[in-house]
């Protein structure tokens, strides 16, 4: 990579703008008309939650926004050092909607980081503008790995690093500091080598019936999801459960839930009533990442959602589902002999019967059972 000094440059006349009329984002230099809207996002909840922007007493305010822009952006443009751009949207010219950094760290090696005023969000512009310094990093500087690190739960900056085309290459414990406390974190590297396109996500889809409406998890579904798995009835057969289920557990299901989606190996909805919202139960299609494109179709109900034909219903809408996008070859339904509900559902929602695997499926008082194989005809 060049040394720095080779990519300082006079801001803001020397700031090379980057444009993608496709995505409608433009990066430019950070100027003092930006300021009231950097304290507008450097006081937004979801922005001190996730980021190291200062938090004095009193709030960050307009002298710390000046500051910024001084001692930061200006000098590291001057140093060559810490490339920082304002982001706007083809829709507000002019509007500050966010910022975004590039950080030579030497060796051919920087780091990004990046934040959306609140009004901005959810229009995909971040993730167009970390496409324009992704490039600006690779064919003007020269880098030859640029790194991007979140902290664990920040969805929102792993949805865009993946569009990007980072991808997510594991947890590295306590190894981001934020206000005096160590958190694990999330990173990833992209290399000049890489393919530059997006990752795949598998979000999971609403699909909507008579009586049920299929969505993602959210963690306000914690405590629904911890009284049915510690239900009697769903800890027998599921043995895979915590034996003293909590609200921790719970919440940290709803994560993988993300996770899967975000690696691309699965699909897992909330079963919610279609009335009032309330989660009924789970069901996932799993597996299909796979070369054989084979997946599997579980499901969990609420305590007191059984008995009213929901997962079937579930099962019809997710099969279709499936069968309709081309998303797997096969589908698969397995339960345990004696769990006559959920072969029940498997037989009422189209799914024959296979193959018998005997004494193959632990239970939760410790014995075992045979397991049932359903495909579809």
């Amino acid at each position: 990579m060049p040394d720095a000094p080779l990519l300082a440059r006079a801001h803001p006349d020397e700031v090379p703008v980057l444009v993608d009329p496709a995505v409608g984002v433009t990066l430019r230099p950070l100027v003092a008309a930006d300021l009231p809207r950097v304290v507008e996002q450097c006081r937004d909840p979801e922005s001190i939650r996730w980021t190291t922007v200062p938090t004095p007493p009193g709030g960050y305010g307009l002298a710390d926004a000046r500051s910024f822009l001084e001692d930061v952006v200006v000098a590291g443009w001057r140093s060559g050092e810490n490339l920082c751009w304002a982001v706007e949207g083809r829709d507000r010219p002019g509007v500050f909607c966010g910022s975004i950094d590039l950080r030579l760290q030497g060796d051919g090696v920087g780091e990004v980081g990046f934040g959306l005023h609140p009004d901005a969000r959810g229009r995909h512009l971040m993730s167009g503008a970390l496409r324009l310094v992704r490039d600006f990093a690779f064919d003007v500087a020269r880098l030859q790995a640029v790194r991007w690190r979140a902290a664990v739960g920040n969805w929102g900056s792993r949805r865009v690093a993946a569009a990007a085309g980072w991808p997510c290459e594991g947890v590295v414990r306590a190894s981001l500091v934020h206000r005096g406390e160590l958190l694990d974190g999330w990173v990833g590297t992209l290399l000049a080598t890489d393919p530059r396109t997006a990752r795949f996500w598998a979000d999971p889809p609403v699909l909507s019936g008579p009586r049920i409406r299929l969505r993602p998890f959210a963690e306000a579904e914690a405590d629904r999801i911890a009284e049915a798995c510690r239900d009697a009835r769903t800890q027998h057969w599921l043995v895979s459960l915590p034996r003293t289920y909590t609200r921790e557990h719970a919440l940290g299901y709803v994560e993988s839930t993300r996770e899967a989606a975000a690696e691309g190996t699965g699909l897992v909805w909330c079963v919610a009533d279609a009335g009032d919202d309330r989660c009924l139960g789970a069901i996932s299609l799993e597996g299909f990442g796979g070369y054989s494109q084979r997946a599997e179709i579980g499901y969990w109900a609420h305590p007191d959602a059984r008995g009213r034909g929901v997962l079937t219903e579930a099962t019809r809408r997710v099969t279709g589902h499936a069968e309709e996008t081309g998303l797997v070859d096969s589908l698969l339904v397995r339960a345990a002999a004696g769990n006559t509900a959920s072969r029940r559902v498997a037989t009422e929602a189209g799914y024959r019967e296979v193959g018998v695997l005997p004494r193959c499926e632990p239970l939760g008082d410790g014995t075992r059972d045979d397991l049932v194989l359903y495909a579809r005809p």
